[in-house]
């Protein structure tokens, strides 16, 4: 009956528009997770999008996606014209496409992630502090921090990006504004990015390989490579460097990593470590996940990361810490 409904939702939203369709997908996660000292305890989400395209009569496509799990549910707040509530518009043409909104920096859009295969709840394999996913700064201070080597969020969560591919290759260019575009004394009004992918095979391998940088004038720079391959037999394989040079401080941040990953009939398995250096501060994981495919949209999941913190305070005292988190339960895609 639900899906009746949406269907026929659609269909009356569209009527009469030429060249139009919305879609509507969701997913639900119900199970148990654990970690960072707390007890064992219920986890349940769930996560709607509505897409919509169409395209002009001149050939340009539009459309854009509205994520109601990233909205901020202030009715007078989301989706403004100066806040990001989770959605993201695009125009293309051709081979050239530009994004605004809640959208990925060039950085994080060019340089592939190591979480090869599998998935879990609580995003154990991607939260362990040792992951970089591209779209954060590191705090090495707590082991509860968040973790992540860029600059994307830094500013206002508003991202313009441009894409251009063409053969194997896409090319990136973005920014996002520091403050709604004001500037910010000692940290500059816009963070910039550029980024360069190439997909394709080499010797019987598909291969992803990936460069980035990233700047605000007056704070922090980042680099960040990354290659991934994937193997005729399930197994795939990824290795990435980070270094970010923040204005002030003597030592670089660097951050590495390997990931691995394995897929045969309906068994997903992928495992990854990484590795941030600050001076003589380091932070460190580990993460699993596993997936079986049940059919019909149903996986049964699990997820398990590690993370270590070997740090100076501000009390010039050392600190080490380790914990772990895990995960297990169904998803369910809609």
């Amino acid at each position: 009956m639900k899906k009746i409904l949406f269907a026929s939702t659609a269909l009356v939203a569209t009527a009469g528009v030429a060249a139009a369709e919305v879609t509507l997908t969701g997913m639900a996660e119900m199970g148990v997770y654990a970690g960072y000292e707390n007890e064992t305890q219920f986890f349940t989400d769930i996560d709607v999008t509505f897409t919509m395209s169409g395209e002009a009569d001149n050939g340009l496509v539009f459309g854009a996606n509205v994520d109601l799990d990233e909205s901020d549910g202030d009715p007078s707040g989301a989706f403004g014209p100066a806040t990001q509530g989770g959605e993201a518009i695009f125009v293309s043409y051709g081979g050239l496409t530009l994004t605004m909104g809640d959208t990925d920096g060039a950085l994080d859009a060019r340089v592939p992630e190591l979480a090869l295969a599998g998935g879990s709840l609580a995003d154990d394999e991607t939260s362990h502090l040792g992951f970089n996913h591209s779209d954060g700064i590191s705090d090495l201070d707590d082991i509860e921090g968040t973790v992540g080597l860029s600059l994307d969020g830094f500013g206002d969560g508003q991202i313009a990006r441009v894409d251009y591919a063409i053969s194997d290759f896409t090319i990136s260019a973005s920014a996002e504004q520091i403050d709604d575009g004001n500037e910010v004394e000692d940290i500059g009004d816009t963070i910039w990015a550029l980024g360069v992918s190439w997909n394709g095979e080499l010797a019987a391998i598909d291969m992803t390989a990936g460069l980035g940088y990233q700047t605000v004038s007056d704070a922090a720079s980042v680099t960040s490579v990354a290659v991934t391959g994937g193997f005729a037999n399930g197994l795939s394989l990824g290795a990435t460097y980070s270094n970010m040079d923040i204005d002030g401080v003597d030592d670089d941040l660097q951050h590495y990593g390997v990931g691995f990953g394995y897929e045969m009939n309906a068994l997903a398995i992928g495992v990854n470590w990484g590795q941030y250096d600050l001076g003589d501060d380091e932070l460190s994981g580990w993460g699993v996940a596993a997936s079986y495919d049940l059919g019909g949209g149903l996986e049964a999941r699990f997820g398990y990361g590690w993370s270590d913190v070997d740090f100076t305070n501000a009390d010039d005292e050392s600190v080490s810490e380790d914990d772990n988190t895990w995960s297990l339960g169904l998803r369910m895609n809609f």
